[in-house]
């Protein structure tokens, strides 16, 4: 009999150090060498997504103290992105492998923001934890692969010009912003498609002297934080030519890592044997969370409040 019961207390002490032991390892982040950290949360089912997939996704982004930086769980739908097209080097990595229904979180270091070894950070220690659901697989493949010929845009010339106004629009400021990177997606040597990045620290003002407290506040967090989203994103999905040389776009938006579906008309034309695309459209700032001083937001503003719109004028030439 003592013997059984010193078996049993064996046999209970070995359960309750393998849950200890469980548990410790479930709570353990794994370190890539890049300096990524992630942990799986909830475990997925099926295959595990890899490059030139399009997947859907919930995420929320805090910094180390718990405030939140994004978060897309009280949105209807999804996050939309394709991977290995997404900018940010940690989101990219941490995301290779997952199943549908899993959850990630990962602890994602400044070096790893973007692809970029070039670009430097104004706030060093600015570590992200992400927190990330996959939905659904999309696609298989990458747009690339789908799309067919891939046609580079120069960015060189090309550009975007913005303009923003105060409440009533009486009074505005204007500048540019510049490409980093662009491309049509051709089939059967029609455009029906494109994906273009934006380099947001380029931003400047063009209406009068340059003001570099007015950048500034443009790349603080008031607007469009650009030490932790340095980059935009326009993804085409769809172009219809009824009305050619005109163009209607249905295209993806990405502002400070928030995916908003836009629509707007553009041009084709050439000049000099190259091809450019003209488009002037709008959008309301308030759907990306740029919030400072919205008149829709904060009601009690007066004067001081700014409209929500914000004017682009793109002009994108095809090399």
């Amino acid at each position: 009999m003592k013997n059984f019961k010193i078996m049993n207390s064996l046999i209970l002490l070995c359960i309750i150090s393998l849950s200890c032991a469980q548990h410790t390892k479930n709570d353990k982040f794994t370190v890539t060498t890049s300096g990524l950290q992630y942990k799986i949360v909830k475990q997925g089912n099926g295959s595990g997504i890899h490059k030139g997939q399009e997947i859907l996704i919930h995420q929320t982004t805090k910094y180390r103290d718990s405030s939140v930086v994004f978060s897309s769980n009280k949105q209807i739908k999804p996050i939309k992105i394709l991977i290995d097209e997404q900018e940010t080097q940690g989101l990219n990595e941490g995301l290779i492998g997952m199943k549908i229904g899993e959850i990630r979180k990962l602890i994602v270091p400044p070096s790893l923001y973007i692809k970029s070894e070039e670009v430097t950070f104004s706030h060093p220690d600015s570590i992200l934890i992400h927190e990330i659901k996959l939905v659904d697989i999309v696609t298989e493949t990458s747009t690339h692969s789908k799309q067919g010929e891939a046609r580079t845009i120069d960015v060189e010339k090309s550009y975007i010009e913005w303009t923003g106004y105060d409440a009533f629009k009486f009074n505005n400021h204007f500048g540019r912003i510049s490409f980093k990177s662009g491309k049509w997606l051709l089939e059967d040597d029609i455009i029906n498609g494109g994906q273009f990045v934006v380099d947001m620290n380029t931003i400047i003002n063009t209406d009068g002297e340059y003001s570099p407290s007015l950048i500034d506040h443009l790349k603080d967090e008031d607007f469009f934080e650009t030490n932790v989203y340095p980059i935009s994103k326009l993804e085409i999905t769809k172009m219809d030519y009824t009305n050619h040389p005109n163009v209607k776009v249905e295209a993806n938006l990405t502002i400070k890592g928030i995916t908003q579906p836009i629509q707007f008309d553009g041009i084709f034309t050439i000049s000099d044997q190259q091809t450019i695309f003209t488009s002037k459209f709008v959008i309301d700032r308030t759907r990306w969370n740029v919030m400072y001083k919205s008149g829709s937001i904060y009601k009690d503003l007066g004067d001081k409040a700014l409209s929500d719109d914000i004017d682009f004028n793109v002009v994108i030439y095809l090399q």
